[in-house]
């Protein structure tokens, strides 16, 4: 059974120039306190809406806090058509742990 793939935060920076989308799952405050350039926020109220203008051949990226919470949204990706999904490992505090 295929799914979601793991990717480390120096496999993500490689992939970050491509043509990629870039999902940040975690909260409002927090996304709009700091993100990754280029993230684009996704919630429970924008889903939907990303979804159904997405291109769902396009590697998409999701990071949350740890790396935890992002494996769920990956899977889900996957499961309604997602073919390239990853979920960064480490999330966004290892991000800025590595000194980007």
């Amino acid at each position: 059974m295929s799914s979601y793939k793991q990717i480390s935060v120096e496999e993500t920076k490689e992939m970050i120039s491509s043509d990629i989308y870039l999902l940040d799952i975690r909260d409002k405050a927090s996304y709009s306190s700091s993100h990754i350039s280029g993230a684009i926020h996704v919630s429970n109220e924008s889903i939907d809406e990303f979804v159904a203008n997405a291109d769902k051949d396009k590697k998409t990226i999701i990071y949350c806090y740890k790396g935890i919470s992002s494996r769920d949204a990956a899977q889900y990706f996957f499961d309604i058509g997602f073919k390239d999904v990853f979920s960064m490992q480490g999330g966004y505090e290892m991000w800025i742990d590595s000194d980007v």
